[in-house]
């Protein structure tokens, strides 16, 4: 018997049963030939870190862009040199219910329904009226890739926008910030003027209320249309304050609408230990349901119960979305590998294009419903059914009979003038007589 066979077995004659883990899975790693290992300098208040692998180097350019003064160029990742060094610009490849605040990561796990239905997934790259769309040639190579493989996953590097030629070529930038100071900075220039942001917390599973904000809130992620934050509070330097007053304006400004599924647990977690109140929470649940059984006439499914965002995902832009749990239930708390920082980002992106195809489509139906309201203002989602058409046989109908009670309500009350000796018996249900004497007391 094999060393590593020994060292996995469940049980062992002289040891009896052994609970250990096994070796674990993380994100689908990418092929060998497109993953290189790089040191990045990016730290956290002035030390140096390496960075996570990187995907490919075939976007490196011979020089670094002017203007962006010294900085490491590797792949798609630029850590860019600041005062205190703790931002990483990180730009995407080409290949690639409302439960208690201490279920882990945000899973919304027994209170989710996924609506029964048949197989919607498109074909073709669903529309979006971003500028920010994916690629119809990425769209099939992710659709033909393996099932289960890394390519086959939706995720936000997909996505390109316009050029200086109009041409889809400008990558998804994410800005991964380990401090206070830069939090401010990134959120003050890129995302404070955006009237729709996609919002998702991480944090480490199973924390308890008494671990403190660190492991109850270990990362904050903001996406708008071009960008993605992922502010790591855990990272956050030991002594300091753990928010960025421009991160507190913002989330709590009800003007700037956030996005997400679960977003009510996530906000109640932010007020909890980091005394956000946060204000224009939107559950895209609501929607989901809003627009699809509008469409279908399945007017009694439109309610609040959460929808899964990998269901939403598939079905509204057209491939799977990763949710391995071992990704999400992983450390959040230390410094993010590559396949966090992914998994993060496309969770954060995928709602900013969620809300924009579904409430794109909200508007194409016929009547249009009005777009539901902020979670936390806890108004019903507006329904609202057309009204029935009337063929030319109904209109003729009523041309020629408008008012069929009209005519015999002055027989019915002249039989009600008379008073009876005897109280009369209820009489049987006359069904060529669309109305009915009432019984009448002495």
């Amino acid at each position: 018997m094999s060393t590593r066979k020994t060292a996995h077995q469940v049980w062992h004659v002289s040891r009896g049963i052994v609970f250990a883990g096994g070796t674990s899975v993380v994100y689908p790693r990418l092929p060998a030939v497109r993953h290189h290992s790089a040191p990045a300098a990016v730290a956290s208040e002035g030390s140096s870190i390496p960075l996570p692998p990187v995907l490919s180097m075939a976007d490196v350019p011979a020089e670094p862009p002017a203007g962006q003064g010294p900085e490491t160029m590797l792949g798609h990742v630029v850590a860019t040199s600041t005062t205190t060094r703790t931002t990483t610009t990180i730009t995407s490849t080409a290949v690639v219910g409302e439960g208690p605040i201490g279920q882990g990561q945000g899973a919304v796990i027994g209170i989710v329904e996924k609506p029964k239905s048949k197989d919607t997934t498109p074909d073709a790259v669903p529309f979006t009226p971003l500028d920010y769309k994916m690629p119809d040639k990425a769209f099939q190579a992710a659709r033909q890739a393996p099932e289960g493989t890394p390519e086959s996953f939706w995720n936000y590097s997909l996505y390109r926008g316009p050029g200086k030629d109009g041409a889809l070529v400008t990558k998804v930038k994410v800005h991964y910030c380990t401090s206070v100071h830069t939090t401010e900075r990134v959120i003050n220039e890129h995302f404070m003027n955006e009237k729709i942001v996609g919002l998702d917390l991480e944090w480490m599973a199973n924390a308890q209320k008494s671990y403190g904000p660190r492991k109850n809130v270990s990362l904050i992620q903001l996406a708008s249309t071009s960008r993605i934050g992922l502010f790591h509070i855990a990272a956050f330097p030991e002594k300091g304050a753990l928010v960025a007053p421009a991160l507190k304006k913002l989330l709590e400004d009800p003007a700037i609408t956030k996005v997400g599924v679960w977003i009510k647990g996530d906000c109640t977690r932010l007020s909890e230990y980091l005394k956000i109140e946060t204000r224009g929470q939107f559950e895209l649940s609501h929607l989901y349901r809003l627009v699809k059984f509008s469409a279908s006439g399945e007017y009694d499914l439109i309610n609040k119960r959460l929808v899964a965002l990998g269901t939403q995902v598939k079905e509204c832009l057209g491939l799977p979305l990763f949710k391995g749990d071992d990704v999400r239930t992983s450390d959040w708390t230390k410094r993010l590998s590559l396949d966090q920082i992914i998994y993060s980002s496309s969770d954060a992106y995928a709602a900013v294009q969620l809300y924009a195809v579904l409430n794109h489509q909200r508007q194409k139906l016929d009547p249009v419903p009005d777009i539901p309201h902020h979670a936390e203002l806890n108004i019903p989602i507006p329904v609202v059914k057309p009204v029935p058409e009337v063929t030319e046989q109904d209109a003729d109908l009523a041309a020629a009979d408008p008012d069929p009670a009209s005519q015999t309500a002055p027989v019915a009350e002249a039989r009600l003038d008379v008073k009876p000796s005897v109280e009369p018996a209820i009489p049987p249900l006359n069904i060529l007589n669309p109305v009915q004497q009432a019984p009448t007391t002495g």
